[in-house]
């Protein structure tokens, strides 16, 4: 890893990370929920459990990544989904205006 890596991989933090049992129509409600603010451009809140953390909404595109994957079992398959969404949301300075060190960050589009 550089030392640019380790510097950003510091700087992180991480705001929820919890694994747990749900029934489907609750998972749906929540996927609902978040799709609903990306939609309507509203905050994004993320309440699990006992712990919420909320974001500011994208406002341009974000990255979208989705991984399936059907692991055998002797018991069955076991299936995984992963949906990740990655958008950077631009520092403010002190005049309310964007200082643009997002720019940064984000990769050019083709």
């Amino acid at each position: 890893m550089t030392d640019e890596e380790n510097e950003q991989a510091e700087r992180e933090e991480e705001l929820i990370e919890v694994e747990l049992s749900r029934s489907p129509d609750d998972v749906a409600a929540a996927l609902r929920a978040i799709a609903d603010d990306l939609e309507e451009g509203n905050q994004i809140t993320i309440e699990v459990s006992d712990e919420s953390a909320t974001v500011d909404p994208p406002t341009g595109d974000l990255e979208y990544e989705v991984e399936l994957e059907r692991e055998p079992g002797n018991d069955g398959d076991e299936i995984e989904l992963e949906i990740e969404l990655e958008w950077v949301v631009p520092h403010e300075s002190a005049d309310g205006e964007s200082d643009g060190d997002a720019d940064d960050e984000a990769e050019p589009e083709e």
